[in-house]
C-alpha cells in the first residue's frame, strides 16, 4: 500500500483517469467534508497536523485536475513515468464514478440518533457480539456485522462522506484500493463508528488481521 504522499491526484481524489470535471468536483467536496475539522466523523481520528496535510494535498490535486491545461502537463507528466497510459485520457467509454446522490445528506442530529438505535442494536445482537471478540477482525466480519444490522453501504456513504468504492473494498479486504494505510484507518473507524461500534477497537483488530 502506498504512502500518502506517493500517491497521485487520481488516487488522492479517488476518481479514474478519465473523470470528468463534475465527478473531480464532487470528490474534492466529499473528501473535503471528511478531513475538514467540523466533521464529526474525523474529529477525533485526526491531529489538527495531520488534517492540514491531507486537506492541503487535496487542494493541489483539484487545483491541478480541475484547470484542463494544468491537467493536460500533469498528465503527460503521468504518461512519462509510465503510470498513465495513452489511451487513457480519452473520454471515450469513460467509467462511471460511483458517487453519493443528489439527494439531500443525512443531519448531525439525524445520524446520531441511527448510530445510538444500531449501538443498542449491537449490544443485544449474539452474533455480532461474538464476532467483536475476536482478537483480529477482517472484512468479511465486519460485512456480516452490517448485515446483521440490515444498513446498506450506500447509507454507510451517506453517514460517513467515506466514497462506497472505499467501503465495499475493506469488506472485501482489497486493502491496495485505499489511498494509504492512514486513509484506511480513518475510512475503518467512519465505518465502525457509523455502525455504532467502537472505532478505535474495530480499527485496531482490522489492521492487525490486515497484517497477519
Amino acid at each position: 500500500m502506498k504512502r500518502l504522499s506517493e500517491q497521485n491526484f487520481y488516487e488522492l481524489l479517488g476518481v479514474e483517469f478519465d473523470a470528468s470535471p463534475f465527478e473531480i468536483n464532487r470528490a474534492y467536496k466529499e473528501n473535503y467534508q471528511l478531513y475538514h475539522e467540523d466533521s464529526l466523523v474525523s474529529y477525533s481520528l485526526f491531529s489538527r497536523g495531520e488534517r492540514e496535510e491531507i486537506l492541503a494535498q487535496l487542494d493541489e490535486a483539484y487545483a491541478t485536475l480541475i484547470d484542463e491545461k494544468k491537467r493536460s502537463r500533469y498528465n503527460q507528466s503521468l504518461t512519462e513515468c509510465g503510470i498513465l497510459q495513452e489511451g487513457k485520457r480519452s473520454q471515450d467509454g469513460r467509467k462511471t464514478i460511483g458517487l453519493i446522490s443528489d439527494s439531500k445528506h443525512p443531519t448531525s442530529n439525524t445520524i446520531l440518533t441511527v448510530r445510538d438505535e444500531l449501538k443498542a442494536m449491537v449490544s443485544s445482537n449474539p452474533v455480532i457480539q461474538e464476532i467483536l471478540t475476536h482478537d483480529s477482525l477482517c472484512g468479511k466480519d465486519l460485512k456480516r456485522i452490517r448485515e446483521e444490522l440490515g444498513v446498506s453501504l450506500e447509507i454507510i456513504a451517506e453517514m460517513t462522506k467515506v466514497r462506497t468504492i472505499f467501503l465495499r473494498a475493506i469488506e472485501e479486504d482489497e486493502y491496495e484500493k485505499a489511498p494509504s494505510r492512514m486513509f484506511l484507518k480513518s475510512y475503518v473507524k467512519a465505518y465502525a463508528q457509523s455502525m455504532g461500534l467502537e472505532a478505535d477497537l474495530v480499527a485496531s483488530r482490522y489492521l492487525r488481521g490486515m497484517n497477519e
